[in-house]
């Protein structure tokens, strides 16, 4: 059975949980003045699994974005995630969150596009 993940209305509660996966990368390009930095991460909650996207271009918080085992609440982590999806904990595969990773992992071209 395969379950594709729900977008999250806006006014959804924070997430709090425990973070079972995370993927963090930089890429940078010469024709931006900043880097950009992609956390996608799958968040362990009391009703299921969170798969979550950060972007961000402000390097004061590069060192800081949690890490793989990390219990966070959405709330006080200081980022915000545009993109979030719950699965229900049953219905939640390793391949969702490789599908995840493969359609939310942004990096800069390297062409300035």
């Amino acid at each position: 059975m395969e379950t594709t993940p729900k977008p999250v209305p806006p006014d959804a509660p924070p997430i709090r949980g425990k973070i079972i996966e995370a993927e963090i990368k930089s890429s940078v390009d010469a024709t931006r003045p900043l880097p950009l930095v992609c956390g996608l991460y799958a968040i362990e909650a009391a009703e299921g699994i969170w798969l979550c996207a950060y972007y961000g271009t402000n390097r004061s918080i590069f060192e800081f974005l949690p890490q793989k085992g990390a219990v966070v609440e959405e709330a006080q982590l200081g980022i915000v995630f545009p993109v979030k999806e719950f699965t229900p904990r049953d219905q939640y595969q390793p391949a969702l969150w490789e599908e995840f990773k493969r359609t939310r992992m942004l990096a800069y071209t390297g062409h300035g596009g």
